[in-house]
């Protein structure tokens, strides 16, 4: 896959580069979800099911609610079907895919060393430590995603050994 060539600083070398995939939820995402639709059957589903007569300011505080819940999982989903991981020998960058512009990157330097989740088709998520993040990186980040690791990728035991071996090798 072509990586744009604004992603990659001077002197920096490709190592790989993919993106997820499927769309999977993590469990953050699970957890928000569950609490929106709780949020939902108490202030929306219940009310109407009984017949209450309910005010505009009421199905205001139970859509604004579900929109407070479920709006950033819908936006993490949308951003992990744009994203392509770019793993250098100094960086993991996450760039939109179909503009090229950098969501977020992090130094390899600063991270826990990886650890592979593997699936049965060999796919996986790469995680940095029990809980890890990619902090954004300068401009606006399109992504507005906090990212546990790489998600859903292809070959997940080695991106986690091409990692690991970088994080190795003296700066």
């Amino acid at each position: 896959m072509d990586v744009p060539t604004n992603v990659l600083l001077p002197g920096e070398r490709l190592l790989w580069s993919g993106r997820p995939q499927r769309l999977t939820l993590a469990r953050f995402d699970l957890y928000q979800f569950a609490i929106g639709l709780v949020w939902g059957i108490a202030t929306l589903v219940v009310p109407v099911a009984r017949h209450d007569p309910m005010s505009i300011f009421e199905w205001a505080l139970g859509l604004s609610g579900l929109a407070f819940t479920w709006g950033p999982v819908v936006a993490r989903l949308r951003a992990r079907r744009r994203v392509e991981y770019v793993v250098t020998d100094r960086r993991i960058v996450l760039a939109d895919r179909f503009s090229g512009r950098t969501g977020a990157s992090t130094y390899l330097a600063t991270l826990p060393p990886p650890v592979a989740r593997i699936r049965q088709d060999g796919s996986g998520t790469v995680d940095f430590g029990r809980f890890s993040r990619i902090a954004p990186g300068p401009g606006p980040s399109s992504f507005g995603l906090m990212v546990t690791g790489l998600v859903a990728v292809p070959e997940a035991e080695r991106v986690r050994d091409l990692i690991a071996r970088a994080q190795a090798r003296p700066a």
